[in-house]
């Protein structure tokens, strides 16, 4: 056996096929002598080290990557470390209560593979190789030279996989546990493990994932403490960070030197103090911003300083210093000491005796008056600052006349300061934080009339900040302080104020932009400015009583609707209850004024009407040009409605000789369309917000203007009431679940009044109130609930998208009934993803228009059972219905084959027919019954509607847990299937020469064979643009959004066949060929000529459908490629836009040959041209011409190519403006455009108007190069 083994181990394919046997490897280890291990770690050593000699590696100096030359030998290195592993597992297994110890030829094979897995650049290795390390430290093993290695590579293994880029929370975990063999580090001496764990953990302290967790700052601050030769190597990178760090993680820098100096030893106490003492004299002695960033590193010593050990610090480190840089002759350090003494007041040793410690309070009152006194402007703000925080916070440990002196200076010094804006902002700041503490605010109270001239003060801030203390203020003090001041003159004063900032920061950007900083102006200020403004003009509403409010809100409402809006929207000055009173009077006013007579028709059903409106429209504007049309009798034009398209395109040239009627029939043709067009809203260009509502009401207030104004008025009034319905925090949410909340809500709005507003122009704004009413469906089952209900089962129609994205999903999600329909909705998808598998490998014959792929038959039906019941099997445990359905399945002998599931049944035995009862009720979860899939117009229906319902939940992350979270194993069906459905499509694309029928090409084909001209077509399934689109748009969306999901709650998919699947769609889509490839670039369309023949035109309409189906296909699969670019799941430099683009520009070429319209030509050109112009853009930004640019420049010659003249020059122009920002190799792409007008290889593809078009946009990006240059 032993002699077996030993033969086994020298081959690679005998070794891996050893390896799978684990169960019977395990027994032979135990049945081995020391001798035959001896035998085994030798051979094994002897056969890896000819594996992986020098002569087998290849090193890449670009990607500093050492690999093997030959895949063998990687795999013969895994089978090894998995060989292994098992023994280590066999050694786990075995109870031992005496420490373990392994042989030396062992320690020798297992020292080798530390060795070479450290120099190598495969991670699987390093993962595979981890597992051993932590199981070898798992063992209760003896310790020695060996194990302290082994040790000390755990530590490095687990670091290595916290920095890499899919390092997890648990690695860090798992790092903190094993943290304490640290210790086996040989400290300060230069070896390979040493360097590595010092570049490593410095290494951390740029990973935010790892120095936010609580784990990785013990794990730092422990190693840190260890030595003083690691802890220099740590604060130099600590430094280094700390000066261009983002803010928001200096805390966690600030809490890993505090834990340190908590944590450390006596020994290395002194190393801490020192490493301090640093970033104290850094916090002095650096530039004032880079100085504030060191500050806010020992803020958390400031904040403790109620500690006597960290107070003793303090003392210790400032005392010498601080007094000497608060009188140093530089401003900037006496700045950055004054922001520091503002934290540290007032720097006493805490042993003093009671004597000694009132000199040292008298010192640091004394300096404060110095630096009051300091000639620099900024050291000055910095003074008014720290003497208000000094106030707010020790205000009771400061003596009466010295509070009262600094105050005095504030007011009667700091203030006073005209030409210092800064410092009387700094003040009036100070002010504000003052006012929080209770015992200043009689204080404030009484000087503020020394101070209320700051409202008509020169500075804007000043002005500001003031208001705001007003405000402050008055939410502290009692209500006779308002009646003290003119808020009406606030009011104008804030108003100016606004418009001026606004003016103020007009200038600013419009400067920046000059400069070509494009960083966007943050709108904090502007916000502030809104806030305030809101809330003072909101005082002057709420004194008074609830009618009077009422009127008030309405006679702002009239003179300045969107102020109103902006009052309801952020006041914060009025409590929930007072603004539900105030929205039941305004909601009882609004619907009793329109009700009145001259407001009546803003409630009427508009529906009809606006049809009728349509249709008087199209009659009148077609009049003279459709009379026969419009003669013609109901019946037959909805006959001809249905079958029109095709007829059409049938007959078009046989009635060639009759030009009259063929004119009228494409007239008649264009209206058919027109009406569709009305009935049925495009999703891709009508989805814009109101854009179905917008239509609709036009049409009835275009004609009265006064109505427009009542409509203006009172839809505004209702989003008035919508704002203060709506709750402002947590606090206001669970008031509104109160029982007298709901009792009051459930009286003033009731249902009537919105079911009486559906199908109105005033509906979207009524379900607006309704959205922000927190009351259960049960109060609106009765009609809104129905209404809402039939909307969401509607949305094929293509009506009323907005209302149902904007108010109907979230008021459902409110109501806890959105997870039904979703459900619902992912059921059918999931069915429509298994007929569509199902019905791909079908033959050649089914590809027409009529094909669809939800013709359900009882075959059909039982194929996607028995595929559902094989979904539950692989992924069953998800829920508590997929134990019973499996234990059903195996009790009722139900047997499964490739494409049917036979159930034996027994008519005579009861119970089976309870468990063929249960079997549907669990089986309904994931799937349908056959009654409700049979019918084909009904699925269609079905479809769409989840499609298009799909598409609108998974936008908002709120729906997320809802829609991933019951059956997360059919989200990745879908996507899974989704995946192998386009791989499939493109694969049978690419399997040979696209061809066109000859006769397409050129006037005198005669004959020929029609079989061969579509026998390399295939069934693609999906041919409408909408379900393309929509079908992609979700499995996108699911694609990334669920990866993300998954990866949040530790789901485990398989994701990386599917992005290998996404790498073969792209590989597929670059290597279709197109025979007569140089016929299509040069084939003109103005040339060609009429076919006559009835088959001939019927073939050219299916080969439109089938390329134009092929090229949304394409189109839309570019989105999948830049999320999985975006996201590095897919490396850049595999792509060759150049190749993709030029594919899909000529299956435009092929469908602009087969198709006769001209708009629909257009349409798709622009659709083609615009997505490649963002696709070639979006890899722009991706970095996709940083290596080997001007072979990659290529695409450009292309992209002219198909840029014809009738494209905009503003596009083009944009296009090569973003080229010439964003590319790096300013010089070739310069070049590239230089020699345009010589490169004979795309210049002999274009017309003369093409060529002078790009040509004119190259000239003028040219000179203004030039004219660029010449300035500088």
């Amino acid at each position: 056996m032993n002699k077996d083994i030993l033969d086994n181990i020298k081959e690679l394919p005998q070794f891996k096929l050893l390896c799978k046997k684990k169960s019977d490897l395990l027994k032979y280890f135990e049945s081995c002598n020391r001798n035959e291990y001896d035998e085994i770690w030798m051979t094994l050593h002897t056969s890896l080290v000819e594996y992986i000699s020098a002569d087998n590696l290849i090193y890449d100096e670009e990607k500093s990557t050492l690999l093997f030359k030959e895949e063998n030998n990687r795999q013969y290195l895994l089978t090894s470390i998995l060989f292994v592993s098992i023994y280590l597992q066999y050694l786990h297994n075995k109870t031992q209560k005496k420490g373990i110890t392994f042989e030396e030829d062992f320690q020798i094979l297992f020292c080798k593979l530390i060795e070479i897995q450290f120099m190598l650049s495969y991670k699987e290795v390093r993962l595979s190789f981890g597992k051993c390390l932590l199981t070898i430290c798992e063992l209760n093993i003896k310790e020695n030279e060996f194990t302290n290695n082994v040790k000390i590579n755990l530590l490095l293994y687990l670091l290595w996989k916290c920095c890499h880029i899919e390092g997890k929370g648990t690695d860090i975990t798992k790092l903190k546990k094993f943290k304490d063999f640290c210790k086996y580090i040989n400290w300060g001496i230069s070896e390979r493990t040493t360097d590595s764990f010092y570049i490593l953990c410095s290494y951390t302290l740029n990973l935010p994932k790892f120095y936010e967790t609580s784990d990785g700052k013990i794990f730092l601050s422990h190693v840190w403490s260890q030595n003083e030769s690691i802890a220099y190597h740590l604060f130099n990178k600590f430094v280094h960070n700390t000066a261009v760090l983002a803010h928001n993680h200096i805390c966690h820098y600030s809490e890993i030197i505090y834990s340190t100096w908590r944590n450390c030893s006596e020994d290395m106490k002194e190393t801490l103090y020192t490493q301090i003492e640093y970033l104290v004299n850094f916090s002095l002695k650096c530039p004032i911003k880079i100085a504030a960033r060191f500050r806010d590193v020992l803020s958390i010593f400031h904040t403790n300083k109620g500690d006597k050990d960290i107070n003793r610090l303090i003392f210790k480190i400032y005392d010498p210093v601080i007094w000497r840089s608060l009188m140093c002759p530089n401003w900037k350090i006496r700045f950055n000491a004054t922001c520091i003494f503002q934290l540290i007041y007032p720097v006493v040793d805490p042993g003093i005796k009671d004597i000694n410690y009132l000199e040292e309070m008298e010192k640091a009152y004394n300096a404060l008056l110095d630096l009051s006194e300091d000639k620099n402007t900024y050291v000055l703000q910095a003074t008014a600052k720290c003497i208000c925080y000094i106030l707010s916070e020790l205000w009771e440990i400061i003596n009466h006349d010295k509070r009262m002196k600094l105050i005095d200076i504030l007011i009667n010094k700091f203030l006073k300061e005209k030409y210092n804006e800064c410092v009387r902002v700094e003040v009036v700041l100070g002010f504000c934080e003052m006012s929080k503490n209770p015992m200043i605010r009689k204080i404030i109270l009484k000087i503020f009339d020394r101070i209320k001239y700051l409202i008509n003060d020169n500075s804007l801030r000043v002005r500001k900040n003031f208001i705001m203390l007003i405000l402050n203020l008055q939410d502290y003090l009692n209500d006779t302080f308002s009646y003290d001041i003119d808020f009406n003159e606030l009011i104008k004063k804030l108003t100016k104020d606004f418009i001026t900032f606004n003016v103020q920061s007009c200038i600013k950007k419009m400067s920046y932009m000059k400069y070509e900083y494009h960083d966007k102006l943050k709108n904090k200020e502007m916000y502030e400015y809104l806030k305030l403004s809101t809330n003072l003009i909101s005082y002057s509403i709420w004194k008074c009583d609830i009618k009077e409010q009422a009127m008030k809100c309405i006679n702002l409402l009239n003179e300045y609707p969107v102020l109103m809006i902006c009052i309801s929207k952020f006041s914060t000055n009025v409590n929930l209850i007072d603004r539900y009173k105030l929205s039941s009077v305004l909601f009882e006013i609004t619907n009793s004024k329109l009700k009145e007579e001259n407001n009546f028709i803003m409630l009427n059903k508009t529906n009809q009407d606006i049809q009728d409106k349509h249709d008087k429209h199209d009659k009148q504007d077609k009049y003279d040009k459709q009379d026969k049309h419009d003669k013609q009798d109901k019946h037959d034009k909805q006959d001809k409605y249905d079958k029109q398209d095709k007829h059409d395109k049938q007959d078009k040239h046989d009635k060639h000789d009759k030009q009259d009627k063929h004119d009228k029939q494409d007239k008649q043709d264009k209206h058919d369309k027109q009406n569709k067009q009305d009935k049925y809203l495009m999703m891709d260009k009508n989805y814009n917000k109101n854009v179905y509502i917008n239509n609709n009401i036009n049409i009835i207030l275009e004609s009265d203007s006064n109505l427009k104004k009542r409509y203006i008025r009172y839809s505004t009034l209702l989003i008035c009431i919508a704002n203060f319905l709506k709750p402002r925090n947590e606090e206001e949410i669970e008031l509104c679940y109160s029982e007298e909340i709901e009792e009051f809500l459930k009286m003033k709005f009731k249902e009537l009044y919105f079911v009486e507003s559906i199908n109105t122009i005033m509906q979207p704004f009524y379900f607006k109130v309704l959205k922000n009413i927190y009351l259960d469906y049960d109060n609106y089952y009765m009609n809104i609930h129905k209404y809402s209900t039939n909307q969401l089962n509607n949305l094929y129609t293509m009506k009323n998208l907005y209302l149902c994205k904007t108010i109907i999903i979230p008021l459902f999600f409110k109501w806890k009934l959105l997870n039904i329909y979703i459900i619902e909705h992912l059921k059918f998808l999931n069915i429509s993803m298994e007929c569509i598998i199902y019905n791909i490998n079908k033959c050649i014959s089914n590809v027409h228009s009529q094909y669809y792929h939800l013709n359900i038959d009882k075959h059909t039906f039982q194929v996607i059972q028995q595929n559902v019941i094989e979904l539950i099997n692989i992924h069953k445990g998800y829920n508590d219905n997929t134990n019973n359905l499996l234990s059903y399945v195996k009790n009722n002998n139900i047997s499964e084959h490739k494409n049917n599931i036979i159930i034996k049944q027994n008519n005579n035995n009861n119970k089976n027919n309870v468990n063929t009862q249960n079997r549907h009720i669990h089986m309904s979860n994931i799937m349908l019954d056959y009654n409700e899939l049979k019918d084909a117009t009904i699925n269609k229906q079905k479809e769409l509607n989840c499609l298009i319902f799909l598409s609108l939940v998974v936008k908002k992350k709120k729906y997320h847990n809802i829609l991933f979270k019951p059956f997360p194993y059919v989200i990745y069906n879908i996507i899974h299937k989704f995946n192998n459905f386009l791989l499939h499509i493109f694969h049978n694309i690419s399997l040979h020469n696209f061809e066109l029928p000859s006769y397409f090409l050129s006037a005198y084909y005669k004959g020929g064979n029609k079989k061969k001209d579509t026998e390399n077509l295939i069934l693609l399934i999906l041919y409408n643009k909408k379900e393309i689109k929509l079908y992609i748009h979700i499995y996108v969306s699911f694609f990334f959004l669920f990866h993300s999901y998954c990866t949040h709650n530790n789901i485990l998919y398989e994701w990386n066949d599917l992005i290998q699947n996404t790498s073969k769609c792209i590989e597929h889509i670059s290597n279709i060929k197109f025979k007569n490839e140089i016929q299509l670039k040069l084939y003109n369309v103005t040339s060609r000529e009429h076919i006559h023949n009835k088959d001939e035109q019927h073939n050219k309409i299916k080969w439109a459908n089938y390329t134009s189906s092929i090229i949304y296909l394409i189109t839309y699969f570019l989105d999948m490629v830049e999320y999985t670019i975006g996201m590095k799941m897919i490396s850049i430099d595999e792509l060759d836009i150049n190749i993709m683009t030029y594919n899909l520009f000529l299956f435009y070429k092929c469908y602009q040959i087969v198709c006769d319209t001209e708009k629909e030509i257009k349409l798709i050109y622009f659709t083609v041209w615009y997505r490649i112009y963002s696709f070639i853009i979006c890899m722009l930004n991706l970095g996709y011409f940083e290596k080997k640019t001007q072979i990659k420049l290529a695409v450009l010659n292309t992209f002219f190519i198909f840029t014809y003249e009738f494209v905009p020059n503003i596009y083009i122009e944009n296009f090569m403006k973003k080229f010439a920002c964003i590319i790096k190799e300013k010089d070739i792409f310069q070049n590239f455009l230089s020699n345009f007008k010589n490169n004979s290889e795309v210049l002999n593809y274009m017309s003369n108007n093409q060529r002078s078009k790009i040509q004119q946009v190259i000239d003028k990006i040219m000179f203004q190069k030039e004219k660029i240059k010449h300035k500088t």
